[in-house]
This record gives structure tokens, sequence and C-alpha cells, in this order.
């Protein structure tokens, strides 16, 4: 007769217990199917719902982009989306805006970034706030004809995003 060491013992009394008594429920609550069937949107078949936290409070968001990389301003288009479709697309709920200085100013330029124009716009009727920087404008050498028209311009995009955290607004760089 072959002998097992006390840890296959173990192992064999694991798996025969599993099929008789079934799996302990806080291993199919964390990861068995039953945590995915009250999880929806691991089958993307309908969007998460609000957080509980959020519900009869405004979510105040300041996104700066400060870089004329395409794929940062890939991600903050999807960040602004994502929040967008939390909150339902309800813009009474959320209050966003895009802040762009530096090099990220290009992105908003007529000239450079065309692909951008048609997020940014359907963000915008959305409730979306995009600002440019002013001194940016002028070190990249463009004007008001030159950035998107529905691209408001302030005098200076830190000091934008500073007046939004002082008015409560939480500051997200992606």
């Amino acid at each position: 007769m072959r002998t097992y060491p006390l840890r296959s013992y173990q192992a064999l009394l694991v798996i025969v217990a599993t099929i008789f008594l079934g799996l302990p429920k806080a291993w199919a609550v964390h990861y068995g199917p039953a945590s995915y069937n009250s999880y929806p949107a691991f089958y993307n078949s309908h969007p998460l719902p609000t957080p509980t936290f959020f519900k009869g409070k405004v979510l105040k968001a300041v996104i700066e982009v400060d870089s004329a990389a395409p794929a940062r301003w890939n991600y903050a288009v999807a960040v602004l989306s994502n929040i967008e479709k939390a909150f339902g697309g309800d813009p009474r709920r959320y209050r966003l805006e895009l802040v762009a200085f530096g090099p990220g100013i290009r992105m908003l330029s007529v000239w450079n970034d065309a692909h951008n124009r048609m997020p940014l716009e359907r963000l915008a009727a959305h409730g979306l706030k995009i600002r440019a920087c002013h001194n940016a404008m002028l070190a990249n050498h463009l004007v008001r004809k030159d950035i998107f028209a529905f691209a408001r311009i302030v005098p200076a995009g830190v000091l934008e995003v500073a007046r939004k955290e002082m008015q409560g607004y939480v500051a997200l760089k992606p």
C-alpha cells in the first residue's frame, strides 16, 4: 500500500468536502459565480449604479491636462465619459471642467488634433466646461480662431485649477 504525506490527505479532504458540502460561502461571495450575478457590470449589461455616497450630492471635478500626448488626452476624455455615465448623463448631478495648459493647449487646436473635437463637443453638450490657458496660447503662437469654438479662454490654466479647488472641486490629473 502506498502512503501519502499528510498534506496530500488534507488536499484530498478539501476536495471531497467541496464536492459533497459545497464551497464555503465566503469563497463564493468573493470569487464564485454568485458574486458575478450581483455585479451586473461584469457582463457589461448596463452601467454601474451611482455609489451611495453621491446620492443627493453634486460631484465637482476639474481635470487638468498639461500634455500634448494623444494617450493622455484619450485617457482624460475616457475619465470624463466614465463620470458622465456613472451619473446617468444627468448634468445636474455633476460639474466637470477640463483645463488645458502648457503643451496640452495644442490638443484644443483645430490645426493639431481634430479627432478630439467630436468627443469634447459631446461632453460639452452634457455640461463639461472646457477652458484653454491664454498664457499657453501665447507660448504656442495660437489665437482664438485656432482653438475649438466651445472652449473658453482663461488667463492662466493653473490659476483656474487653483480657483476651482478653492470652490470645492477635486483636481484630477489623468
